[in-house]
Parts: C-alpha cells; sequence; structure tokens
C-alpha cells in the first residue's frame, strides 16, 4: 500500500498494479471492496499494457474518511493523486458503486481523462424505474432509506461489524447473491480469487461500515449528469448480474453522448475479475477511442 497526504490533510491510500510504463487507468472500486479487488494475476495486467492505479475511497482500507463527501471531492482526490504521480492525461474505470466515482472524474476533470471502462455500474438513484432495477432486496433497502439518516448509518455499521468478526461467511452470503458463483464458483473454488476476496473486503471493513456509509451517502446526489461526461464509455454488465439488473447498464448508457453497452454471458455482479471478462475489461481500458 501506498499513501499521499491530501491538501486538506487526509491521508488517501492507492496501489499500482501492472506495467509500470503502461496507460494509466485511475479504478475506483465498489460498495464494501476496497483498492484491492482485481483480477489476482498481475502479469496478465502488465501484459495488456495497463498501469492499473487502485484506491481505496474515504473510510475505506488506508484512506482517512471524510463525512459528508461528495462525487465532485473524489474526483479532485484523484486530481491530487494524478498530479503526485506526474501523471497528465489518463483513463478512468469503475466497478458497481465505483461507477458513478469513475464518471465524476470524467465530467469534472474531463480535460485529463481521455476514455473510460465500467463494470455492472449503478444508476443515479433518481433514474426512472431506479427501484425495479435493483433485483436484491439490501439494496432496495438502502436506496430507501435516505432519511432518516442515523438508520441507516446504524444497519452499515452493523454490516461492518458482521464482516470483520466472519469475512469468510460475508464472502459467502455475496457469492449467494451474485448468480456467477452458481456458473463459475468465482468464490468458492479458485483459491487465488477467494483469497482477493478475503483480502479485499477485509480493507473494505477496516474502518467498520464508516467506507460504506460515506460512499452510499456521496451517490445520493451525484451533482453532475450522464449527459455531462463527454468522454467515451465502454459499459460491460453480466446477463445474470443478481445485484444491479443489465437493464440498468443499458439505461445509463441511453443516457450518456458516447457510450457503448456490452453483454457478458454467464456472469454475475463479480465476474470482471475472471481472467477472460477481466481480459477484455482492461483492453477497453487502455484503447484510446481514437484507435
Amino acid at each position: 500500500m501506498e499513501m499521499i497526504q491530501l491538501k486538506d490533510g487526509r491521508i488517501l491510500a492507492y496501489e499500482s498494479f501492472g506495467d509500470e510504463n503502461g496507460v494509466p487507468v485511475f479504478f475506483s472500486h465498489g460498495l464494501s471492496d476496497s483498492r484491492l479487488i482485481r483480477n489476482p494475476d498481475d502479469e496478465l495486467t502488465a501484459s495488456l499494457c495497463a498501469r492499473w492505479i487502485t484506491v481505496d475511497q474515504p473510510g475505506v482500507g488506508g484512506s482517512s474518511p471524510k463525512r459528508n463527501r461528495t462525487l465532485r471531492d473524489w474526483a479532485f482526490d484523484i486530481e491530487q493523486l494524478a498530479d503526485a504521480l506526474g501523471i497528465d492525461k489518463f483513463a478512468v474505470a469503475g466497478h458497481s458503486g465505483g461507477g458513478p466515482h469513475a464518471l465524476a472524474i470524467a465530467s469534472f476533470l474531463s480535460h485529463r481523462v481521455t476514455h473510460g471502462v465500467l463494470a455492472a455500474p449503478i444508476a443515479p438513484f433518481s433514474m426512472t424505474g431506479f427501484s425495479q432495477m435493483l433485483p436484491v432486496k439490501s439494496l432496495g433497502l438502502l436506496y430507501k432509506l435516505k432519511r432518516p439518516r442515523f438508520i441507516l448509518r446504524g444497519l452499515l455499521n452493523l454490516t461492518g461489524w458482521w464482516a470483520n468478526r466472519n469475512i469468510g461467511a460475508y464472502i459467502d452470503s455475496v457469492a449467494t447473491m451474485d448468480r456467477t458463483d452458481q456458473n463459475t464458483d468465482t468464490f468458492r473454488t479458485d483459491p487465488a480469487l477467494r483469497a482477493m476476496f478475503e483480502k479485499s473486503f477485509s480493507e473494505g471493513f477496516k474502518q467498520g461500515g464508516e467506507g460504506l456509509i460515506e460512499m452510499v451517502e456521496a451517490l445520493w446526489n451525484w451533482g453532475f449528469t450522464l449527459a455531462d461526461v463527454h468522454a467515451h464509455f465502454e459499459l460491460f454488465h453480466g446477463d445474470l448480474d443478481n445485484a444491479l439488473s443489465p437493464k440498468m447498464g443499458e439505461a445509463i448508457v441511453a443516457s450518456m453522448p458516447d457510450a457503448n453497452f456490452n453483454l457478458w454471458k454467464n456472469t454475475g455482479h463479480y465476474g470482471f475479475v475472471e481472467r477472460t471478462f477481466w481480459t477484455e475489461f482492461i483492453k477497453a481500458a487502455v484503447k484510446s477511442p481514437s484507435d
């Protein structure tokens, strides 16, 4: 884990995988995850010419919390990191709740973002039919609990406590929600992927439920619209995603000026870390839209 100190005194934790001289891509993780979520074969990532830079969001892993943060705040956190690393232009990527974070970077730092790639991103909560695109009831509950905030905070802190008590059981619960596991046993029978998820979720809950709380609250009001994102985006969504319906991905693409929708067959919400899908995801991340 590497860290920088931001202008406001907070710490931002990150890691860099793949090819140090490759195309720089800043990746935003989703709910419960951390900077460690990826395909564990770093040689594969390097072979695809990606400098994959993953960052803990506030309240996650080694990053300081920032109560009442916004997606705009996240964009400028990444700008400071890019400056510290001497990176001028870069691509962005995001998964699930990290999707809006990647889009925010592209919106607020349009002069620096060349293009982007998303896996199973969540849409704006205000989108028509949003709740009908949430197959999992627990996610629907988060959507409905904007007020009163103390109930939402209590539930998310309880989730953090439970995950820290038994991270293996938490991963198994995620596996039952994600139909990827029914087809490829992503979470259970691949030792390398299982170890990665244990490390990633452990970092995700290192500060209890704080990271979850701050991310969910940031997602309530994006501060920009999908129409404001002019960079080219490739969006991938598994047809068996039982957390966020593929229809959500299609609706996001339909609302963006320059985006393509790609449906992955026989995979679910976390399928993007599997070798075949990861390869396709990374290739889209490093490919210039002018190619």
